[in-house]
Parts: structure tokens; sequence; C-alpha cells
């Protein structure tokens, strides 16, 4: 954009130059060379213009996707979640008095880590796309948390 720029200021500089000395054969050629300068300026900007809107659309693209395979891996984890919670109330129902202690304290550690998943996801509706990768990075940090905690 300041080629561009740079571009289009020499150019009115020698049209003015041209105008002050010369004759009106001169004086045309110059109003020709600024008429063209200008047009180049807009078609470069128009140009640009096109290109900063498919940057912003494959950006906005790129953002979509990561925000479905981000909640395909948080519905997963969910699943997993529940699947663990359910567990532990068969264990529950056939456990002594201090084991069934031990899984519902489990259960709560479960839940717990279900909800934050959950309000995890509920945020994205408040993160914008510069915020995104951050975001991103720390609920993909809970996701990996829970699978390794589910894994015991």
């Amino acid at each position: 954009m300041k080629k561009i720029t740079y571009l289009v200021a020499s150019m009115l500089t020698v049209g003015l130059l041209t105008f002050t000395s010369c004759s009106d054969k001169t004086k045309d050629s110059a109003n020709e060379t600024v008429e063209e300068a200008k047009n180049d300026m807009d078609e470069n900007v128009d140009e640009a213009k096109a290109d900063m809107k498919e940057a912003g659309n494959e950006f906005q693209a790129k953002v979509r996707e990561d925000k479905n395979a981000l909640k395909a891996d948080v519905d997963d984890a969910v699943d997993k979640i529940d699947r663990k919670i359910e567990e532990a109330d068969a264990k529950m129902e056939k456990a002594t008095e201090k084991e069934k202690a031990k899984w519902q304290e489990r259960k709560k550690e479960l839940n717990q880590e279900k909800e934050e998943l959950k309000a995890s996801w509920d945020d994205t509706q408040d993160e914008t796309a510069v915020k995104w990768d951050a975001f991103k990075a720390k609920t993909r940090n809970k996701i990996d948390k829970v699978k390794a905690d589910l894994k015991d």
C-alpha cells in the first residue's frame, strides 16, 4: 500500500511539474498519466479489499471448523464422564459404606469436571475470533485432564 501511495505521489509530482512548464500536449499527457495513476490506485484498492474479505472468510471458516471439532471433543468427553458416573452408581449399589463414600466423592469430582467442560463450551458464545486460539487451548487442556482422569 505504501508503494502505491509513493507511486501516486511521484506521478502527481511529475504531473504538477509538467503542468507548470510544458505545452498543451505535454499537459494532456500529464493529465493522462495522473488519470492512469488514479485508475491503477483504485484497482489496487479494490483488489486489496477483495483479498481482505477472502482472508476474513477463510479465517471464519477455520474458526467454525475448529469450533465444530472442539464441540465434538467436548461432547465425547461428557459422554465418557456420564458412563463413568453410571459405573460409579452401579459400584455404589454393591459397595460397603466405606467404598460408597469413596465412589460418591469420585462421582462428585466427575460431575464437577462435566460441568466445567459444559461451562467452557458455553463460553464459546462469548469468545471472539481473536481470543479463539487461547480459548481452544484452555478447553483442550480441560479435555485432556478429563481423559487422563478417566483412565484410572
